[in-house]
C-alpha cells in the first residue's frame, strides 16, 4: 500500500519542509517538475532507456541455496530465500536509479549544477558518474569536518550548498528523508528495484 503526504507533504507525523525560507521555491519548482515528469510518456522512456542501457536493469532474483537450507527446518519446511542482485548494477548498487531520475529532472528544470551528500560514498560515486553521463561533470568531492561527520552533517552542509546556490543547482538527496517532495521522488525512482 502506497501512503501519500497531505499537501504540506506530511506522512502523518511525519515529513513536510523543514527548510530555510529561501528554498521553498526550489522545493515548489521541484515538486511541480515531478509531478508533471514522473507520468510523462517522454520522461518515463528516457529514464527506463539509460535504466537498461547504461545501468542493466533489470537485476535478476538470485536463489540463495544455503541460506535458504541453513534456515530450513528438520521437518523439510522452511522458507525459500532469494536475493535481488542490486550489486550488479553499473556502480555496484541500487543508488544509481535514485541518481539517473533526479539528474534527468535537473536537467528539465535546467540546473548546471549538481550537488549531493553522501555517508557510505555509494550515492555520491552514483550521482558522480550519472553526471559524467548526461555531461554535467566538474564533480568535486568535499569531506565535511563539522560535528561527527556523519550523513547527518554531509547533508547539513549539502544544504547549506543549496542555499547558497539555489538558482543554479539541484541537490540530490539519496535516501527516503528530507523535505518534501524528495521522499516521494526518492521512492518513485527506487521502485525499479521490485520488478
Amino acid at each position: 500500500m502506497w501512503q501519500r503526504p497531505d499537501s504540506y507533504g506530511r506522512f502523518g507525523k511525519f515529513g513536510g519542509k523543514y527548510v530555510p525560507e529561501i528554498l521553498m521555491h526550489a522545493l515548489s519548482e521541484l515538486e511541480s517538475a515531478f509531478n508533471s515528469l514522473k507520468d510523462d510518456p517522454d520522461f518515463q522512456n528516457e529514464l527506463a532507456g539509460i535504466l537498461k542501457d547504461y545501468v542493466g536493469r533489470e537485476t535478476p532474483l538470485y536463489f540463495s541455496e544455503r541460506l535458504t537450507e541453513h534456515y530450513r527446518h528438520p521437518n523439510g519446511e522452511g522458507p525459500h530465500i532469494y536475493l535481488k542482485r542490486e550489486d550488479l548494477n553499473h556502480t555496484g548498487a541500487h543508488k544509481i536509479n535514485n541518481a539517473i531520475g533526479q539528474v534527468l529532472l535537473a536537467k528539465h528544470l535546467g540546473k548546471k549544477r549538481i550537488i549531493a551528500e553522501t555517508g557510505a560514498g555509494q550515492h555520491g560515486v552514483a550521482t558522480a558518474t550519472v553526471c559524467a553521463r548526461m555531461r554535467l561533470l566538474d564533480a568535486e568531492v568535499r569531506a565535511v569536518h563539522s560535528g561527527t561527520a556523519t550523513l547527518k552533517d554531509a547533508t547539513s552542509e549539502a544544504i547549506r550548498d543549496w542555499v547558497a546556490n539555489v538558482e543554479t543547482t539541484h541537490y540530490i538527496l539519496g535516501s527516503v528523508a528530507g523535505p518534501y517532495p524528495y521522499p516521494m521522488m526518492v521512492r518513485e525512482f527506487h521502485k525499479i528495484i521490485g520488478r
